[in-house]
């Protein structure tokens, strides 16, 4: 059985007249859609978890866009579920996988934030103004 790898359109490629394969990238997308703006946020996020474009590597700008993809196919499978529509558990599951192991590989991991004075004096207020509000 022979099976058909070139993905550069739609079109049956009996019809195309060029049968090279055309790979596609995100900075191809539209990026008008909610999962096009999903995915290049969370590229944007991780390369600035990572210390800024500047000094991420082209291999971990590539690890970046692959967990970025994911979380976007993960999203999509959440609000899917949550609207009660049929989810592959399997599919998700792996995907959750192959994301945290992708994570893990480019060296993100949960740090405690320093809290500045700033937000230090904002908890003060914040403490006052619910004391005189329990008051009342």
């Amino acid at each position: 059985m022979e099976t058909n790898h070139d993905t550069t359109t739609d079109v049956p490629s009996k019809h195309r007249r060029d049968k090279r394969l055309r790979l596609r990238t995100l900075d191809q997308l539209d990026k008008r859609t909610q999962a096009a703006k999903l995915a290049h946020s969370l590229v944007s996020a991780l390369c600035c978890d990572l210390g800024g474009d500047e000094v991420v590597t082209v291999a971990q700008r590539e690890l970046v866009k692959r967990a970025a993809l994911l979380g976007a196919l993960l999203e999509d499978y959440e609000v899917r579920w949550l609207k009660r529509e049929r989810l592959d558990l399997d599919a998700y599951v792996r995907a959750v996988g192959a994301q945290r192991r992708v994570l893990q590989t480019i060296g993100l991991e949960r740090r405690a934030r320093h809290i500045n004075q700033m937000n230090d004096e904002a908890y003060k207020l914040y403490e006052r103004e619910l004391a005189e509000f329990g008051t009342e």
